[in-house]
């Protein structure tokens, strides 16, 4: 009985879209959403030191911008193709995942820190020194990093959703792919014996 239900779950995949995965990948594009969304509502403007003037609106958010299209782009186009048990789509959200962990170290590290290695001396909840040059705003005589802890946590927290929605997508897209392309594989065989 269990094996007959099995066979009938499998036959089943065949006349059913893969929702699942197709609504954790626009899960995944929401946090995108927000995340960018947090960036661009900021007024990051530019950041004058001893010794160096910072400006965020340059390269650094170009990239970004045109990486946050890509991956929307990428996204829906992931979303349909999980649907539709297309495997090469499920490696596509593993890179996209992996690509949401990775932009953690980029806008929020830099914004937040002045850099990786800066991060590693101050630590995350520590509250940073006055010589961390390169993210801080001279404000009413004081110098703050150009986004508060909290800003920080929220943009970190967006990227990891993301990244954890992107992957868990594509890890149900490659099983019921797989599962279904096996399945087929095996009634193609029995058809030829016949």
């Amino acid at each position: 009985m269990n094996m007959m239900n099995e066979s009938a779950k499998r036959d089943l995949m065949r006349y059913k879209k893969n929702t699942s995965a197709s609504l954790l990948t626009y899960l995944a594009i929401v946090c995108d959403c927000l995340f960018f969304v947090s960036v661009y509502s900021s007024d990051f403007g530019s950041a004058t030191t001893a010794d160096k003037t910072v400006v965020f609106y340059q390269w650094l958010i170009g990239i970004s911008v045109v990486y946050n299209l890509l991956f929307l782009l990428a996204g829906f186009l992931a979303s349909e193709g999980v649907k539709n048990y297309k495997l090469g789509y499920s490696f596509l959200l593993f890179a996209l995942g992996l690509g949401q962990l990775v932009r953690i170290f980029i806008i929020p590290v830099i914004a937040r820190f002045g850099g990786i290695s800066e991060m590693f001396e101050n630590g995350l909840f520590e509250e940073l020194s006055t010589d961390i040059a390169a993210s801080v705003l001279e404000t009413t005589g004081r110098t703050v990093p150009i986004i508060e802890q909290g800003q920080f946590f929220y943009m970190c927290i967006c990227l990891v959703a993301s990244a954890a929605f992107c992957i868990v997508a594509g890890a149900i897209g490659f099983i019921k792919s797989t599962t279904l392309n096996s399945y087929l594989n095996e009634l193609k065989k029995r058809g030829n014996k016949t």
